[in-house]
């Protein structure tokens, strides 16, 4: 049984915070592949493996679209709970207002930090200037994400229906498809249907994966694709007893989604299929496939094991969005600190990631946990790491 307090589902809140300190490990692992994404990520470090090619590309795989998912379950029980009015001041605030204080921060650093690790790698003393490119062309860099949850929230705020703010049709509307909905939300043979709907729209994408663009206008093909994910979310809050049935069952989908992953890739790195046409549709089958396998047994390998609450995982929930926030920089000089240095390239991974963490960590915990910038984050100000000492110590003793 999946439980939860008051409006917080304790697996998904962890799943959340899983998808989002996957992007640490993600982007400290992106420096270490062997094929460079120069467009993506213009470093690349002397020492390579390909380990970390498999790696990064089996996390872009599933990451963003498990994320979306949680987003658009959350997101509409924020619009029952608040009605819409409440439902856009609260991501007004949680998700805009972030978004407008961080990404001029974080985006400048980013580059001073990819000019650090390029110039340590050629031996070249100093950093090159800072283009002013990442300001000219708003590209959001690692924030993207957000941008693409408020463009859904508006999206599901224009198009319900509604009296009053906070009477929304959605959640009093006929039950004409939700028997369809369930069986889909439980099924195998629904988790093959939803890979089939997302590898249609991944046939327009440049590769056969999902395509992501940072920018504030992003292509039609991507919001779509990223809107399946979200719209399912959305709709499985309404059916939010299921959760119980895809806690019950995630075995199967998810060995099903790591062996068809496996095919995905062996067919790609390998290019076994010559018509280049043919090999994105096969691709795009497989990755839609694969992905929706991956995410039914996530989320119920989260719902079995993780439902009830768990100090530690509260905490990690908590901190996740402020080290999201703030970690890119750091995933870029580190290994530019570590560049000249002649480790394997796991070592290198290790130490990166290991520092990344603490770092954000400690800056979250120190900085930030009890302060207004914890309140905007996380919806509410936790005690000082003093004061919450003091009152672990005191119930110790009692």
């Amino acid at each position: 049984m999946i439980t939860h307090g008051a409006d917080r589902y304790h697996s998904l809140d962890a799943l959340r915070a899983s998808m989002m300190l996957l992007g640490l490990v993600l982007h400290s692992a992106v420096s270490y592949i062997r094929e460079p994404i120069p467009q993506a990520w213009p470093y690349k470090d002397p020492n390579t493996s390909t380990v970390f090619d498999l790696l990064v590309f089996f996390i872009h795989l599933f990451r963003m679209p498990v994320f979306f998912v949680v987003a658009g379950f959350f997101g509409a029980m924020l619009m029952q709970r608040d009605g819409a009015r409440g439902f856009l001041v609260n991501r007004l605030r949680r998700v805009l207002l972030p978004l407008v204080i961080f990404w001029p921060l974080v985006a400048p650093l980013t580059i001073a930090a990819f000019a650090y690790a390029n110039a340590r790698v050629s031996g070249q003393p100093g950093m090159t200037a800072i283009p002013d490119a990442v300001f000219r062309d708003a590209n959001l860099g690692h924030l993207w994400f957000l941008w693409y949850l408020l463009i859904f929230y508006a999206l599901v705020t224009a198009v319900s229906k509604r009296g009053s703010w906070g009477q929304i049709s959605f959640f009093h509307q006929r039950k004409r498809s939700d028997p369809t909905f369930r069986r889909v939300a439980t099924s195998l043979w629904g988790a093959s249907l939803m890979g089939i709907i997302t590898a249609l729209t991944l046939l327009p994408m440049t590769v056969p994966g999902l395509d992501t663009a940072a920018t504030l206008l992003p292509p039609v093909r991507i919001l779509v694709a990223y809107g399946v994910f979200f719209g399912f979310g959305w709709l499985l809050y309404r059916h939010r007893d299921l959760l119980d049935a895809l806690g019950a069952g995630w075995r199967r989908p998810l060995a099903i989604g790591a062996a068809i992953s496996l095919v995905y890739v062996v067919l790609l790195a390998g290019r076994l299929i010559a018509d280049p046409r043919l090999l994105h549709w096969t691709g795009c089958l497989l990755a839609g496939l694969a992905t929706w396998m991956l995410i039914y047994g996530i989320i119920g390998l989260f719902g079995d094991q993780l439902s009830r609450p768990r100090p530690l995982l509260r905490y990690l929930s908590d901190a996740s969005y402020w080290m999201y926030l703030v970690h890119l920089p750091l995933t870029v000089a580190i290994p530019g600190l570590l560049a000249p240095w002649n480790a394997p390239a796991p070592i290198k991974f290790a130490i990166t990631l290991a520092v990344v963490t603490a770092v954000t960590v400690s800056s979250y915990h120190y900085l930030v946990r009890s302060t207004a910038i914890g309140a905007l984050l996380n919806g509410r100000r936790s005690p000082s790491a003093r004061g919450a000492g003091a009152a672990a110590r005191e119930m110790a003793s009692t």
